[in-house]
């Protein structure tokens, strides 16, 4: 380590270390524990042991500051020493069967992970059996470091951890120069393009046209004599008119799914509709201010006030509506509001669309041009969809799983048709008798006379779902619920695929459920539209219970392909941190696998990755595997994942596609 970066090192650590000792300047057991976010007192309390060298039951400064200098610059095998006497509770220098017991149940502890006692047993006694090399009924630290080097990411984790554990939890980032930004985004915009035609042309189209518009009205009014304050208010009035035209487009829905099964589905961006959507109403709303901003800065010019222009005149009151109304709607729909648990003020206030366009006729003398055939098509629309959602279909099941996930079975009518992959809204009378809510269906179209979706519970909605799921007992009557569907998502572009890779991140599971059954399904039939030659599934869940979604379904898959000719299925347990605390648990997992064949959280084929995936080697290991194949990557997930996703796929020129409803 450098003298500079030492120096820094060890004044960012005494500012932490007075910050968290307080005023005594001292750090106690408590103390420590919470600086280290530790869970389980066996850590906490070994590593304070360690620290403390006086024995005095309290860390100064000078102790802290000096282990960690020791660590910093400590070579590869004295941390692997460090991490052994972490292990060796009474520092005999040996670690026998009742310790690594003691070590992997705290290590289940720390990271919340849930096993039976005879589990922990079993680890214990086949891990034990693996690293006690002469049998001399202890593990000493030679045989523990011949351990790790079975395990060499482990290993490279361990030893790093040692030394981070009490460095600052995020080190300074260094501020990237403009051109280096620029470079980045460039190359990001570059391989997103490559990845996206349809969508980059259709957007340009878009991008002309609004341009167009603008600069027609402005040239318009200005060679009638106009001020330009007028001339901007007609250029925003302009676009408004398109944009309010075409913003009703992108929710027919039974348009879009017809369009994307049709031989025209990829000439247009259907997968997109609703981002496009959102992009349509903030131009909208950036129009909206512009046009407003230039009406009023015009009335200040006129002998009247602007007060009487705005409230007096038709058009003027019209347009203070419109805004209003416009600027609740806009802020009900963005993403905090959405996602931060006020889904239905979102759901109620865009309601005021119908409102809006009868606003928007009002004050527009042209409105009716652009507006009329998208309107007249959203009318057939809605009545499409009303005759569809009158139907009451019995709940089958109602059943809440562990992780907060409520299943919902419904029986279906005996002509009601879906594809595998496709989704609906629901309404359930006895949650809310009026809201509608989209989800995947997880069952597929050869499981006929049935259709169940899996709602995790995050908002209001799903919340008391789960929650009249876990009130209800083996004789209630579960009532009735009606749907609105189903709906065509990208998920079904993956039976033309060749070589597809489908990751799920929590619920993000739920499309590829009845998707892989689908795939199995048609494989055993002999599907000649089938194209499928190989299908990777990496699901990825914070908490171990979330694995009961669909663990037993994947599992009865892979006993039908034996030699994982046809899917590789890979799970992470993001949950967990791969660390000193995760290292027993996660040695002990692999022996386990290693002996069984089977996972010990999921019971699958390949054993549960601790820790966070590694996208760029993940999508470098499918690129080297299919180099002369066309790879789809599939994504369902939250969208900062999904943008990380849709750069590292573009670099090797895989497809990507995100379910979005």
């Amino acid at each position: 380590m450098g003298d500079s970066h030492e120096h820094d090192l060890i004044a960012d650590l005494e500012r932490r270390f007075k910050t968290l000792a307080g005023d005594d300047n001292l750090l106690d057991r408590d103390e420590f524990k919470r600086a280290l976010s530790l869970k389980d007192d066996y850590y906490a309390d070994r590593l304070f042991d360690m620290v403390d060298d006086d024995d005095s039951e309290s860390v100064e400064l000078g102790e802290f500051i000096e282990f960690v200098r020791r660590m910093t610059t400590a070579d590869t095998r004295t941390r692997v020493d460090f991490a052994f006497r972490l292990h060796d509770p009474d520092d005999s220098g040996g670690i026998d069967l009742a310790e690594l017991r003691q070590i992997i149940q705290s290590s289940v502890t720390q990271h919340g992970v849930e096993l039976p006692e005879r589990a922990i047993d079993g680890l214990s006694e086949l891990l034990f059996k693996r690293a006690d090399d002469d049998d001399s009924g202890t593990i000493d630290a030679d045989e523990f470091a011949a351990v790790l080097d079975a395990y060499p990411k482990l290993k490279s984790q361990l030893t790093f951890s040692a030394a981070a554990w009490l460095k600052p939890r995020s080190a300074p980032k260094q501020t990237p120069n403009v051109m280096s930004k620029m470079r980045t985004r460039i190359a990001s915009g570059t391989r997103w393009a490559s990845n996206n035609k349809s969508a980059v042309f259709w957007l340009s189209v878009y991008a002309l046209v609004n341009i167009a518009l603008f600069w027609n009205a402005v040239e318009t009014y200005a060679a009638q004599g106009a001020n330009i304050y007028v001339q901007i208010a007609r250029g925003g009035g302009a676009c408004l008119n398109f944009n309010g035209a075409l913003i009703l487009l992108p929710m027919l829905r039974h348009l879009l799914t017809w369009l994307r099964a049709s031989v025209f589905g990829d000439l247009f961006p259907v997968d997109d509709s609703i981002a496009f959507h959102k992009l349509v109403g903030h131009v909208m709303m950036a129009f909206a201010v512009i046009h407003t901003i230039a009406h009023l800065l015009n009335y200040s010019t006129l002998p009247e006030s602007i007060a009487f222009y705005a409230f007096e005149t038709h058009a003027g009151l019209t347009g203070v509506l419109l805004m209003a109304l416009f600027l609740v709607m806009w802020v009900c729909a963005l993403e905090f509001i959405r996602r931060g648990g006020h889904f239905e003020l979102f759901y109620f206030t865009h309601f005021g669309y119908v409102a809006w366009f009868v606003l928007a006729l009002m004050h527009g003398p042209v409105f009716w041009q652009w507006a009329c055939v998208p309107i007249a098509g959203y009318v057939i629309e809605r009545i499409i969809r009303k005759k569809c959602t009158n139907r009451a279909m019995p709940v089958n099941a109602l059943e809440p799983l562990t992780s907060g996930v409520t299943r919902l079975e419904l029986q279906l009518p005996d002509k009601f048709r879906y594809r595998t992959g496709d989704y609906v809204f629901i309404k359930y009378p006895e949650v809310s008798k009026h809201e509608w809510h989209p989800f995947t269906v997880t069952t597929c179209p050869e499981e006929t006379g049935r259709l169940s979706v899996h709602v995790r519970g995050l908002g209001n909605w799903t919340k008391r779902l789960y929650k009249t799921a876990k009130s209800k007992t083996g004789t209630d009557q579960l009532g009735v619920a009606y749907i609105d569907g189903p709906y065509g998502t990208p998920a079904t572009r993956i039976f033309g695929s060749q070589v597809a890779v489908l990751i799920g991140a929590g619920i993000g599971v739920t499309p590829f459920a009845a998707i892989l059954k689908s795939l199995f399904l048609r494989r055993a039939a002999g599907d000649p539209d089938l194209s499928v030659e190989k299908t990777h599934f990496i699901w990825m869940n914070r908490d171990q219970h979330a694995f009961e979604w669909f663990s037993e379904m994947i599992a009865d898959l892979e006993r039908q392909d034996l030699m994982g000719e046809f899917l590789d299925a890979q799970i992470y347990l993001t949950g967990v941190k791969l660390d000193m605390t995760s290292a027993m648990l996660d040695i002990a997992m692999d022996v386990y696998q290693q002996d069984t064949g089977k996972d010990l959280l999921t019971g699958l084929r390949n054993r549960t990755n601790l820790d966070r995936p590694q996208w760029p080697q993940i999508f470098a290991d499918l690129a080297k595997e299919h180099a002369s194949k066309k790879v789809d990557v599939f994504f369902c997930g939250p969208a900062p994942l999904a943008k990380q996703l849709s750069v590292i796929a573009a670099k090797h020129g895989f497809g990507f596609h995100k379910e979005n409803f």
